[in-house]
């Protein structure tokens, strides 16, 4: 009958009857008829899990910093850093486990996927959000803990320099007016330099160039290398 949020506790609308009840201002006929539709319901089986297709909610939007709070109410669980102890502490308290005992982020994660939840989340500052805070946030959201995700963002920059974070808002279709999201390309122009690279080879071997075919080899050696360094700069 008591609703716990994150430094708040106000009474359930079921708590609110049964206050009306004690104090005899309440139609007794109603609250016959409302607990017929209680015992009528079917229990929930086991944790929910979100069927639906990604990105089909609107209950994923984006906003600038300053704006988030404005389109939030207390139905919402607000975290202004996205640090995942900060995020996993707020998540344990809505859910109502106890902190004491889970020592790492992976152990607080793992009691909230087992734990019967749901909860509106609001997080500012997301530009800064770890690859960990992410993986933790979408599985959250496909076990249908998490019903809505509100992100403010401040430095529009960085966030879009984020492919990890670019991939989680696109996967899940966020809504956006203000930033524009990168869409999946291809670009042309490493086939073009490859291409320019084979003819000039091809001539190179052609007219008799003594030193065309270590020219080959040190050209595929170098694109290798390009390649590797790029692939550790991502990770």
């Amino acid at each position: 009958m008591i609703e716990w949020r994150v430094g708040k506790a106000r009474l359930t609308e079921k708590g609110l009857k049964v206050l009306a009840v004690l104090n005899g201002n309440y139609d007794r006929a109603l609250i016959d008829e409302k607990t017929k539709e209680l015992t009528n319901q079917e229990p929930a089986s086991g944790p929910e899990v979100m069927t639906q297709p990604k990105g089909e909610s609107s209950s994923f939007k984006i906003f600038e910093c300053e704006e988030l709070k404005k389109h939030i109410d207390d139905s919402f669980v607000f975290v202004e850093y996205p640090t995942a102890s900060y995020i996993l502490k707020a998540l344990l308290i809505v859910a109502g486990i106890e902190e004491k005992g889970l020592k790492t982020n992976v152990e607080k994660f793992r009691a909230l996927k087992e734990a019967d939840f749901k909860v509106k989340l609001a997080i500012n500052h997301f530009e800064n959000a770890s690859k960990q805070v992410l993986v933790f946030l979408d599985e959250l959201i496909k076990l249908g803990k998490i019903s809505a995700l509100y992100c403010g963002v401040k430095n529009e920059r960085r966030a879009l320099a984020n492919k990890k974070l670019v991939e989680f808002w696109q996967d899940w279709n966020f809504e956006n007016e203000r930033f524009k999201l990168p869409k999946e390309s291809v670009t042309l122009f490493p086939l073009f330099l490859i291409a320019v690279i084979g003819v000039i080879l091809i001539v190179a071997l052609r007219s008799g160039y003594e030193h065309a075919s270590i020219l080959a080899i040190l050209t595929v050696v170098y694109f290798m290398r390009s390649m590797l360094f790029k692939e550790i700069r991502e990770l």
